[in-house]
């Protein structure tokens, strides 16, 4: 449990770095960033799906249940992004307002943690305990690959730029 704040943060940078880098690319309006990301919600279903191996009842009973989390979870992130005060800003606030910022991301790390317990018991309800243990390994193993897709995409963005 110890590690979960950590996890929670590390989730986030991703999909901070990640939508940035879609708002950033030349050309690329929001409705080019909504199908990259519809592309990406089919690779990590397809993903999931072979590494926990559901059977097409589990699948019935999961996807609901899982696209509920996904969409809470992007929610609260997206909410979560907008609080944020710009690093520039912080230099010039008062004691009383960086506690208040400070509060407020750690109360936004236990919102995220709250919703992940919550769906941890559904899906314990759902499929069994290997399974759930397994989709945490996948989610992670899917997260990591993302990131060094993005990477690489950033560095070979960098390289057309020279």
């Amino acid at each position: 449990m110890k590690k979960m704040p950590n996890y929670i943060a590390v989730l986030l940078l991703f999909i901070v770095f990640w939508g940035v880098d879609g708002y950033g690319q030349p050309g690329q309006g929001a409705g080019q960033w909504q199908e990259r990301f519809r592309e990406m919600e089919a690779k990590r279903i397809a993903y999931i799906t072979q590494e926990i191996s559901l059977t097409p009842e589990e699948a019935q009973q999961f996807w609901p249940v899982y696209n509920e989390y996904t969409d809470k979870r992007n929610q609260m992130m997206i909410a979560h992004r907008e609080q944020r005060v710009p690093l520039r800003e912080l230099h010039d606030m008062s004691e009383e307002q960086l506690r208040e910022v400070a509060d407020a991301d750690i109360q936004n790390m236990e919102e995220m943690a709250a919703l992940r317990r919550e769906y941890h018991e559904k899906f314990k309800e759902i499929l069994p305990l290997k399974k759930v243990v397994l989709l945490y390994h996948a989610e992670r193993s899917f997260n990591r690959q993302l990131y060094r897709e993005g990477h690489g995409r950033g560095r070979q963005q960098d390289r057309r730029r020279n």
